[in-house]
C-alpha cells in the first residue's frame, strides 16, 4: 500500500515510490562553514569515484552525485528487493578517501572542464553567477561550486581528505529512501551492511542563516555584437515579518501566476501587449528563507526598444502594481486554477509522485518536509492581502543587480 505522507526520523527520511517496485536511496550532507563549495564538489567527485569506482577509470565517473551551495548527496537507485545492496554500495561514501593521489589531484581536470562547459561563450551562465555574487554578498549563497581556473587549480588532494574526514561522518548524513518499504526494513538492512553508527549528537537539519546586504544596485553589461538583446533584472528583499518557509512558497509561486498574466495586476498587458515594450518574458519569484525572496525577470525587448528603455518601463509599471494592488477579481481567478500546484490528493499515484519529489527537495535544502496533513491547509493561508504585502515589499528598497545582454547600440 502506498503512503500518502513521508516517515522520518532525526537521520533517515521514506517517501512513497512514483514507480512500483523501484527504490532510490539519496545520502545528504550539510557543507556547513568548513570549506567553500567549490572545495566540497572536489571532494564529492573524490568520494564516490572512492566508493564506487576505487580509482578505476570511468567507473561512476560523474553520476550519482551532486554539489549545490549549501549540501552535497550521493544516490542509487534499483528494485526493492536490492535494498540492502543500495545501501552496502551507498555506505561506500563513509569510507576514507584512499584513491591514488596522482588520479585524485586529476580529477581537477575534470571540473575545471564542466567550468569551461558551463560558463566558456555562456553570457547567461556568466551574468547568473556575477548577478548572484552581487546579490547574495556576505551570505554562503554567493559561492559558486564551479569556481574559477585558479581555485580549481589550487584544490589539494590532502585537504579533500581532511575534509571528508570532518563531514562525512554519520551524525552529519540524512538518508532519504523513495520506495515503498517500511523503517524496520531500512533499520534492518542498515545493520546487516554494517551501516556505521553517529559518534556524536546529530546535525540539526537547517539552513545557514541569510542576511540581506545593504540595498543597492548593480549594473552589468556583456556586450556581444552577435547575441540577441536580452536583460535580466533580478531583486532580493526581506519581509516585514518572517513567513513559515511552505506557505511562503507557495504565496511567491500565485503571485509570479498572477504577475504573469495580461489580467488588471499582471504584466504581460503593460509591456507585451498595450506599449509593446517586449517580445516576450519570464518572471520567476521565490523565497530563499523565511524572511527574504527574490524576483526574476528576464526579457528580449521588441524591435527599436533599448534595454535601458525596458529596465525603466519594468521597473515603473511593477511600482504601480504594487501601489494599486492586485485586484480581487485577478486574485479569485488565478487562485481558482493554482490548484495544480498541489497534487489531486485523491488520487494515490499521483500524490506518491508529488510527495516523494517534495520531501526530497526540502530534505536537500536542509529542510523538514511537512506532513500531508499541513500541506493540505496550506490554501487557507493564500490570501490577497499577503500576496499585496510581498508584492509591495519588491517594489520597495532591496539588493538589485540588471544584466544587459547584446550589441552596445542595444544598451542606452
Amino acid at each position: 500500500m502506498l503512503r500518502a505522507t513521508p516517515v522520518h526520523a532525526d537521520d533517515l527520511w521514506l517517501a512513497p515510490s512514483p514507480a512500483p517496485g523501484r527504490l532510490e536511496a539519496h545520502l545528504i550532507f550539510p557543507q556547513g562553514d568548513r570549506a567553500t563549495p567549490l572545495a566540497f564538489h572536489y571532494l564529492e567527485h573524490l568520494t564516490w569515484l572512492n566508493a564506487v569506482g576505487r580509482g578505476k577509470p570511468n567507473a561512476g565517473r560523474h553520476s550519482n552525485a551532486w554539489t549545490k551551495r549549501i549540501a552535497l548527496g550521493y544516490w542509487l537507485s534499483g528494485d526493492t528487493g536490492e535494498l540492502a545492496d543500495i545501501l552496502r554500495r551507498l555506505s561506500g561514501v563513509f569510507a576514507p578517501l584512499d584513491l591514488p593521489r596522482e588520479f585524485a589531484e586529476d580529477e581537477r581536470k575534470i571540473l575545471l572542464r564542466e567550468n569551461e562547459q558551463r560558463l566558456i561563450d555562456n553570457l547567461l551562465a556568466k551574468a547568473g553567477l556575477a548577478m548572484g555574487a552581487f546579490l547574495y554578498a556576505g551570505n554562503r549563497d554567493a559561492l559558486s561550486p564551479l569556481g574559477t581556473p585558479a581555485e580549481i587549480g589550487s584544490l589539494s588532494y590532502d585537504r579533500a581528505r581532511t575534509l571528508h574526514d570532518a563531514s562525512h561522518r554519520p551524525e552529519q548524513a540524512r538518508l532519504v529512501i523513495i520506495g515503498d518499504v517500511t523503517r524496520d526494513e531500512v533499520r534492518q538492512a542498515m545493520q546487516k551492511v554494517g551501516w556505521p553508527e553517529a559518534q556524536g549528537k546529530r546535525a540539526a537539519l537547517t539552513q545557514p542563516p541569510f542576511e540581506l546586504a545593504e540595498p543597492a544596485t548593480t549594473a552589468l553589461r556583456y556586450p556581444d555584437p552577435h547575441a540577441a538583446p536580452r536583460l535580466i533584472w533580478r531583486k532580493v528583499v526581506t519581509l516585514p515579518e518572517p513567513v513559515p518557509f511552505d506557505l511562503l512558497e507557495a504565496e511567491t509561486a500565485l503571485l509570479r501566476d498572477i504577475l504573469d498574466t495580461n489580467l488588471p495586476g499582471g504584466l504581460a498587458g503593460p509591456l507585451r501587449f498595450d506599449a509593446e515594450i517586449t517580445r516576450s518574458f519570464d518572471i520567476q519569484v521565490w523565497p530563499i528563507d523565511e524572511d527574504n525572496i527574490e524576483i526574476s525577470f528576464a526579457a528580449s525587448p521588441d524591435r527599436g526598444v533599448t534595454l535601458a528603455a525596458w529596465r525603466a518601463a519594468f521597473e515603473d509599471t511593477l511600482a504601480l502594481i504594487a501601489r494599486d494592488g492586485i485586484p480581487e477579481a485577478t486574485y479569485a481567478r488565478v487562485l481558482k486554477r493554482f490548484d495544480a500546484y498541489w497534487p489531486d490528493w485523491a488520487d494515490a499515484d499521483e500524490t506518491s509522485r508529488w510527495m516523494a519529489d517534495y520531501t526530497l527537495r526540502r530534505v536537500e535544502a536542509l529542510r523538514r518536509p511537512l506532513g500531508r496533513d499541513e500541506l493540505e491547509r496550506l490554501p487557507d493561508g493564500l490570501s490577497r492581502k499577503a500576496l499585496n504585502t510581498l508584492l509591495h515589499q519588491l517594489a520597495g528598497r532591496g539588493r538589485t543587480a540588471v544584466a544587459f545582454i547584446g550589441s552596445e547600440d542595444r544598451f542606452e
